[in-house]
């Protein structure tokens, strides 16, 4: 599939503020399942853009406004070509291997245990979530592959949460969203990584975009998170507990992280007075 997306973002603020630096990882991501063809990253007021990639392979642009202003417009526009048709296909490591895969991946990669290892109030302790809960969490059993598992979870997430539209702010702690037992897709990524991290399978947060034709009904067009989970023989597979679906060639990956703090698209500050209003966003997404 080939998307053409184009994502602005207006900050207003009540007074002039200066020295305005910020961090944009708007950039989509290229690897195994996607290419990105063309991007360009516009600013109002303009300023001297900086890029770099951040430990966990995402494109930051960052700059710094100095000059009082009361608005900042940043804008995205990206072309990407998304390649896994089927996430299914691969061939599963027998379950005998299991345990020796990712002993092995773990000593080639040793960064994978931050996905592994890495308890916030975004993702915290398995303990913490079971305390919360009025139901077992489920288990992954060794005789079973992890993909059979994780897909069990992924059903499992929407007993748990309600989808219900703001009610969530954003990097809200997950045990908030639980005992209120509704959340945004954030709140349904962190769930299901909770749960697969305490499984010991390396587990990480993505954000990005998704195909408008798969939206459910009332919902609006935006970003969205989802879970990826390494998977022996298959690498990186996403999981989306808020639609049941495995991520495909109609989810463009833009960062990824621990939790949705590493992987916010924005992100910065300044100074001046009052924080302003919450951003206008105005996104786009084209198959073209």
């Amino acid at each position: 599939m080939r998307y053409l997306i184009e994502h602005e973002t207006i900050l207003d603020y009540p007074a002039a503020v200066r020295e305005h630096h910020l961090e944009l990882r708007l950039t989509p991501r290229q690897d195994a399942g996607q290419r990105l063809i063309s991007h360009r990253i516009e600013l109002e007021p303009s300023a001297e853009r900086h890029s770099y990639q951040d430990y966990f392979g995402n494109g930051v642009d960052y700059f710094c406004v100095n000059a009082p202003h009361t608005c900042l417009t940043t804008r995205l526009t990206a072309e990407v070509e998304t390649l896994r048709e089927n996430p299914f296909d691969f061939e599963p490591v027998p379950v005998y291997q299991q345990k020796e895969w990712y002993a092995r991946e773990l000593r080639q990669t040793p960064a994978l245990y931050d996905y592994l290892l890495h308890r916030s109030s975004l993702t915290p302790a398995i303990m913490k979530l079971a305390a919360e809960l009025d139901c077992a969490v489920p288990r992954h059993e060794a005789e079973q592959l992890p993909m059979d598992s994780l897909l069990e979870l992924m059903g499992w997430v929407p007993k748990v949460l309600s989808y219900e539209a703001g009610s969530t702010a954003v990097h809200n702690d997950l045990l908030d969203a639980v005992r209120h037992r509704t959340g945004v897709c954030q709140d349904f990524a962190h769930l299901f990584i909770t749960v697969a991290r305490s499984w010991n399978l390396p587990s990480r947060y993505v954000m990005g975009y998704m195909d408008p034709g798969i939206l459910a009904e009332g919902e609006m067009i935006a970003t969205h998170a989802w879970a990826e989970v390494l998977v022996p023989g298959g690498g990186w597979i996403g999981f989306d507990p808020v639609h049941n679906l495995l991520a495909n060639d109609r989810y463009v990956a833009v960062a990824v992280g621990r939790d949705s703090y590493d992987a916010a698209p924005q992100r910065g500050s300044f100074k001046g007075g009052d924080a302003g209003t919450q951003p206008q966003v105005n996104l786009t997404i084209v198959n073209q």
